[in-house]
């Protein structure tokens, strides 16, 4: 596939999960020749049900809870403004940080599926094909402009580093837009990583993310001989391999780190599970 067909791809992709930018797990992954091309037409039907949605809604709100339990935010918004922020780009970094909570799940799920069905015969089957509805928030995400900070940008390679991973994640370098923001926030969220109940909902929800593959409306067939059947090179299947195991354990752990920035930033406003 040509350069500009696998990017029309991943726009497609994007615009599936209501992103206005194309993840880097999906870049990621398209370096596996071949790959996308072959397991997105037979999830996206799965992609475009309510179950879905409502399956990465809720993972949300599971985040939210564990950050909760362990992070309460110190910076106020007075000190975001000393820090150079006005109020519109308080208001724009949380737009783009709305974007993160709603599509940053879906993304993990499509990725747990993906590892899922590359080591069975085939997993979902068990979900409702009922369409998803179109929503104004979903319009307004589509159509909110995301920039990311360059990957050597001030403290991104040093959140990169604390991380574990090679380069920066799409959260913090759309933060990173805002330096003087991250700079106040990272003071706080830095210390996140060390907190045993933080990392055990980052696990926690991939293992939820891995077990809702059953929950596809349709039948995923992907493993290396069904991809061996549908073309793909060994090399090619090695690559998509390695992609999972690299992009889905760090997907889940931005999911927790999306909730610390939207608890910093005084949004905690529930999805799915609402409190008593």
């Amino acid at each position: 596939m040509s350069d500009a067909a696998t990017a029309s791809l991943l726009a497609e992709i994007a615009r599936a999960f209501r992103c206005p930018f194309v993840p880097g797990a999906l870049t990621r992954l398209a370096r596996a020749e071949g790959y996308l091309e072959v397991v997105w037409p037979r999830v996206r039907s799965s992609v475009e049900t309510a179950g879905f949605l409502g399956s990465g809604l809720y993972m949300a709100d599971m985040a939210l809870d564990a950050v909760e339990a362990v992070y309460e935010p110190v910076m106020t918004r007075e000190d975001l403004r000393t820090a150079g922020l006005s109020d519109a780009d308080f208001d724009a970094l949380a737009s783009v940080v709305d974007v993160f909570h709603y599509t940053q799940p879906q993304v993990l799920l499509f990725l747990a599926a993906l590892a899922e069905a590359f080591e069975k015969d085939r997993v979902g089957g068990y979900g409702k094909p009922e369409p998803r509805a179109a929503s104004e928030r979903e319009s307004a995400h589509l159509a909110t402009p995301v920039a990311f900070a360059p990957s050597e940008a001030g403290l991104l390679p040093v959140i990169a580093e604390a991380l574990g991973l090679a380069e920066p994640p799409d959260l913090y370098r759309a933060a990173g837009v805002w330096p003087g923001y991250l700079g106040v926030a990272w003071e706080e969220l830095q210390h996140l990583v060390t907190y045993p109940d933080f990392r055990r909902r980052g696990r926690g929800l991939y293992y939820y993310a891995r077990s809702g593959a059953r929950f596809l409306a349709e039948p995923l067939e992907a493993n290396p001989t069904a991809l061996r059947t549908a073309g793909l090179t060994e090399a090619a299947i090695a690559e998509a391999k390695a992609a999972l195991d690299e992009v889905l354990p760090a997907q889940a752990m931005m999911l927790m780190h999306a909730e610390a920035i939207r608890t910093g930033l005084g949004l905690r406003t529930r999805e799915v599970v609402r409190p008593a």
